[in-house]
């Protein structure tokens, strides 16, 4: 599945060209730029049955592919997912070892399939995420307050890139130092009302709040590594610390070292509930809004090919 509207497809737009003649009669490259064109092409590869469904885009391309196949797909099992790294943000392929650009990546499972090779996978539960009672989506990492606030200021940039992310973030810790109006407006917190698998949260006031099915949630910050610790489940994390606490816990977090207490809650769910004024939240990169209520809860489950 391609997308002509992704930042690397822009910047190369003969990439699904090249894409098409690697693959020769080993599949089918179709663009889906539109919604109707993603339909199209999702009802194509059903049909076909296809056993790995590539997806040549970034982060938000992955989201709304996988939303639509797991619409389609129901109860039926998902194809194995091939993440081809071809946008701005790629961070699930990132924190999955997956390097490389798109035509360096096929070429690799192309081989490895010739050669009669294995292809290594590792299993992940989608996020399953509705507002409002409104139609679900999927994707692999969830979040509001603070997150939603440096994606606002990401996408101002109009420069997206994991460098442009990186200076961002140095920016706002800069800023916090020194009690500066950005950090405020990055931190500003947020009051919900939090409850994980029926038990409610003791804390209302958040920095942030977020969950993921995925270790890594960008820049290296592996912080759901809790991610895999229960079949069915995925990793709720609700900051409640200072902006001082979270920047000291940085190097802990590179590491995938476990939160504290001080600064965070943090559990392994399979249904998280948020209530709150208007809460915008975001899934894979991509921003939503919603009236009062977000439910978070364990979607189908997908096999990510690795290298």
């Amino acid at each position: 599945m391609n997308n002509p509207r992704s930042r690397r497809n822009r910047l190369f737009p003969d990439i699904a060209r090249r894409l098409r003649s690697q693959l020769g009669d080993a599949g089918e490259v179709l663009d889906a730029s539109t919604p109707e064109e993603l339909e199209r092409a999702v009802a194509r590869f059903r049909a076909a049955r296809v056993d790995v469904l590539g997806v040549n885009g970034g982060d938000g391309t992955g989201h709304y592919v996988l939303t639509a196949f797991a619409r389609a797909y129901g109860d039926e099992p998902l194809p194995r997912l091939l993440l081809l790294r071809g946008g701005a943000m790629n961070t699930v392929a990132h924190g999955h070892g997956i390097r490389g650009g798109p035509e360096r990546i096929l070429r690799d499972v192309l081989a490895r399939r010739r050669d009669g090779f294995p292809l290594p996978t590792v299993p992940r539960d989608l996020l399953r995420v509705s507002a409002d009672g409104g139609p679900p989506r999927y994707g692999f990492i969830f979040g509001v307050g603070a997150i939603v606030a440096f994606l606002d200021a990401y996408y101002r940039t109009r420069r997206p890139s994991p460098a442009v992310a990186a200076v961002l973030v140095a920016r706002a810790f800069a800023s916090a130092l020194v009690g500066g109006p950005f950090a405020a407006a990055l931190t500003r917190r947020e009051r919900l009302r939090v409850t994980s698998d029926g038990d409610e949260w003791p804390d209302e006031r958040y920095l942030a709040l977020a969950a993921a099915s995925t270790p890594d949630i960008g820049l290296g910050f592996r912080a759901f590594q809790r991610c895999g610790e229960q079949p069915g489940s995925f990793h709720a994390v609700g900051v409640t610390g200072s902006v001082g606490q979270l920047a000291l816990a940085i190097p802990r977090l590179l590491r995938g070292a476990p939160w504290r207490r001080r600064l965070a809650q943090d559990e392994v769910a399979r249904e998280l509930v948020i209530e709150g004024n208007g809460p915008r939240f975001t899934i894979d990169g991509d921003l939503y809004p919603a009236e009062r209520t977000v439910r978070v809860e364990t979607g189908p489950a997908v096999e990510i090919m690795v290298p």
